[in-house]
């Protein structure tokens, strides 16, 4: 697994991350984590500095239902860049399911959504994680809530009751287009 250098800077007061990637000939990369703007997902590169356990994430996506090649994906690693895991859902064919890495069975035997998931084909899926558990939104409405210490497998509550310092939306799914924190002014 290729490591990115991750420097934290300050500008004009904003907390800001500077990600630099091989593979984009040392260019710089910044996100600001104080910004409510959609950012691309398409130019994140492998990876992006990201509190979740501070800012919920919002993440949108406009998949085609029936598309079986837009699954989403997001990659945790801690902050020190070591890998915790990933969550998959699968909702544009077939039953909606998550699967966490590491806590719930495994990719071939994924849980079912315990929320209707709305008709809307843009979706706003908001993240929520703490150190016991993860719940995922989407347009408002739960989809599910899933707390470490109901896993049967050894290792899901050492693994993500860790703060999550990284996170990567390519590495898997397809589905993410944008992506922000979530705004302070919307209720979670």
């Amino acid at each position: 697994m290729m490591r990115i250098p991750i420097v934290f800077v300050v500008l004009a007061g904003l907390m800001v991350v500077k990600a630099t990637d091989d593979s984009s000939n040392g260019n710089p990369k910044f996100v600001s984590r104080d910004s409510e703007e959609w950012k691309s997902c398409s130019w994140v590169g492998p990876a992006i500095a990201y509190d979740l356990e501070t800012y919920p994430l919002q993440i949108k996506t406009d998949s085609d239902m029936g598309d079986e090649d837009e699954d989403l994906n997001i990659m945790f690693n801690t902050t020190e860049n070591e890998y915790m895991g990933y969550i998959t859902l699968v909702y544009t064919h077939g039953t909606p399911t998550f699967e966490i890495d590491g806590c719930t069975e495994d990719y071939w035997n994924p849980d079912p959504f315990t929320g209707v998931l709305p008709t809307e084909q843009e979706k706003v899926w908001t993240l929520t994680k703490t150190s016991t558990t993860i719940t995922m939104e989407c347009n408002d409405v739960e989809m599910f809530s899933y707390n470490f210490a109901q896993s049967d497998l050894p290792g899901c509550v050492a693994s993500y009751s860790q703060n999550v310092g990284i996170i990567d939306f390519n590495y898997f799914g397809l589905a993410a287009d944008f992506y922000r924190p979530k705004p302070s002014g919307i209720a979670a």
